[in-house]
């Protein structure tokens, strides 16, 4: 494996597996997905505009073993639940998520429905056993990562990247987390990303970082798409954009399409269209959408002092007119932006907890440790270790399937 504490997680899957498979059980491939920093772009996505997007070098890790039941899938997932779950493929159907279902498992009924209403062929007689370091409830995607790896592991043969973007997508969606295309994107493509959620591609790039480096701080409040509002903020950005394609133009394609002179009409007249909740929602949009051009714009030019603060004024508005942060994460980004070699902090990912990003000099980075150590982490213990409660990010591989080769 290729990826950070990769022998640790190999370590903890093969462990999973020979508790809930037999002593003997043995993988004889890996499939690997990188979990993601979203760097500029929250909540724009789904609203067709572009993200800048990381892949970081923290995994999930699937072990596969061809040793079970024709038909059948067997998947255990030992970080979560060390009990094991009995997939019957041919009874999946068109499979969405009910009471009864949560965490790996719903992803992986939503990969094997998602797989089979596209007709592709699926590997049955699989025992799978699943660990990974992307931190659950980070806002590191790690869901989005294990749809990824999924993906690699059941299918017969690997589809392109832009497919395996849009399966595990849809599996998310099928699990009751409406969400848009980025993290998935990332996982798969590796790298620096620009992603343009209008045509769900997405275009690579290597900037150079110099002197800074982008890390996260755990707020300790755990974050879920699926049970955050993050579907109602999908939800109100439909609501918006049907009002505005009947009020305002109706070949509107997104909220992010907005145009420079329909933001004016909108400001001008928007009041006697939209709530003042649809209102603000679409001013985050719009502004935001500025802001990772703007931000594109300064990664090339490496103006890494405007990136930080482009960083900043997402958070305000992710927070403000968004309102999808939360009170001790925007404590958190307070007390990171106040700190010496900060250029910039904000909320990331779905919101209402998980982590705040920070670009930082790299020299800095310690004593930033220290000093969160010493306060934020000290006021409100979380679930991990203050030193695993930060983390320098370092860009990551694509997803890829490993075999493992006899000596």
């Amino acid at each position: 494996m290729t990826f950070s504490g990769a022998d640790e997680v190999q370590r903890r899957a093969i462990q999973y597996g020979r508790a809930a498979f037999g002593d003997a059980w043995t993988p004889d491939q890996w499939a690997i997905a990188p979990g993601r920093l979203e760097l500029l772009g929250n909540h724009v996505d789904y609203n067709g505009g572009p993200v800048l997007a990381a892949a970081i070098d923290r995994a999930v890790a699937i072990g596969i073993s061809p040793t079970g039941e024709p038909g059948a899938l067997a998947l255990v997932a030992g970080d979560v639940d060390p009990a094991s779950w009995r997939i019957d493929i041919d009874t999946i159907g068109d499979w969405h998520a009910s009471e009864d279902h949560g965490g790996p498992v719903s992803y992986a009924h939503g990969i094997v429905a998602a797989l089979g209403a596209r007709q592709i062929p699926i590997r049955d007689g699989l025992q799978l056993s699943v660990a990974g370091n992307v931190p659950l409830g980070f806002g590191m995607s790690s869901s989005a990562a294990l749809c990824v790896a999924l993906v690699l592991a059941l299918t017969v043969e690997a589809p392109q990247p832009t497919e395996i973007v849009k399966i595990a997508q849809e599996a998310e969606h099928r699990a009751g987390a409406p969400v848009g295309a980025m993290d998935q994107s990332a996982s798969v493509a590796g790298g620096i990303i620009i992603f343009d959620g209008a045509t769900i591609t997405y275009e690579q790039i290597t900037p150079d970082l110099g002197d800074y480096v982008f890390a996260v701080a755990d707020s300790g409040v755990e974050h879920q798409n699926a049970t955050s509002s993050y579907p109602t903020r999908v939800r109100e950005s439909q609501e918006a954009l049907t009002i505005l394609r009947r009020e305002l133009n109706p070949d509107l394609t997104s909220l992010a399409a907005i145009s420079d002179a329909e933001w004016e009409a909108i400001q001008r007249s928007g009041d006697s269209w939209l709530s003042d909740v649809l209102m603000r929602r679409v001013q985050h949009v719009v502004t935001e959408v500025r802001r990772v051009r703007a931000g594109i714009y300064a990664v090339h030019r490496g103006d890494w002092e405007t990136f930080g603060r482009l960083m900043i004024e997402s958070g305000r508005s992710s927070a403000g007119d968004y309102e999808i942060s939360h009170p001790l994460v925007e404590e958190l980004v307070s007390e990171l932006i106040a700190m010496p070699g900060v250029l910039g902090a904000r909320m990331m990912g779905g919101g209402e907890g998980g982590t705040a990003l920070a670009l930082l000099r790299r020299d800095q980075a310690d004593a930033v440790s220290e000093a969160l150590a010493e306060g934020y982490f000290a006021r409100h213990p979380g679930h991990a270790s203050a030193g695993e409660r930060f983390q320098v990010c370092v860009f990551g591989d694509g997803a890829h399937l490993e075999t493992i080769r006899e000596p």
